[in-house]
């Protein structure tokens, strides 16, 4: 299914950005981590773990820096549209994304939620998860890989916006394959599919 609206051009020019940022090796000069200290705090404010867990922005521990790489080089591009992170990245120099994904990249992995999950709804969201292949992209634990996102453990409310906007195709970018996966579900299909990945064990 080919992403509608889409330069395939951008999105080979952000893979090829990412991977030779990373084989450049991330945060070179030392001014680039200079640079991101300013605005390390704001991005730990929505997204770090004293964040609201309600939020619909991803935490973002577990997440690998090639990947993040990608996604910041789009938000800055404005292939990935959100208001906050566009507006958050407009002036970041490759040096300075280099330095955030590299950070990112170095966060560890989301920890489960405290509470006892409903194993009805772990269940259910289990049997759509098989039904869907959402283990063939990421990954058999869902800890995602160097281009694919974690699912486990993520912000309910983040899952449950990600794929309300591949649904509605708010959001494609190199993901077009998201887009069919999401347009099968229903709105309850979808809830319980963010159940589900949030409150792995």
């Amino acid at each position: 299914m080919a992403p509608s609206g889409v330069s395939a051009t951008m999105n080979k020019r952000l893979v090829t950005f990412a991977g030779s940022a990373l084989c450049a090796g991330l945060v070179t000069p030392a001014i680039a981590q200079d640079q991101f200290e300013t605005m390390k705090d704001s991005c730990i404010a929505c997204h770090g773990e004293e964040a609201e867990a309600e939020a619909d922005v991803p935490a973002l521990g577990g997440i690998d820096a090639y990947y993040a790489l990608l996604q910041l080089v789009a938000f800055r591009e404005g292939q990935r549209e959100n208001e906050i992170m566009n507006g958050m990245v407009a002036d970041f120099s490759d040096n300075d994304l280099r330095a955030a994904s590299e950070w990112i990249g170095s966060l560890p992995p989301q920890a489960a939620p405290e509470d006892t999950p409903d194993q009805a709804r772990m269940d259910a969201g289990a049997a759509l998860a098989e039904e869907h292949r959402c283990n063939t992209c990421h990954g058999a634990d869902y800890l995602g890989g160097h281009q694919m996102p974690p699912l486990r453990n993520q912000r309910e409310q983040y899952v449950l916006k990600a794929l309300g906007d591949y649904k509605a195709e708010r959001r494609i970018g190199d993901r077009a394959a998201m887009v069919e996966v999401a347009s099968a579900l229903s709105d309850e299909d979808m809830q319980t599919l963010s159940y589900f990945v949030a409150h792995l064990e």
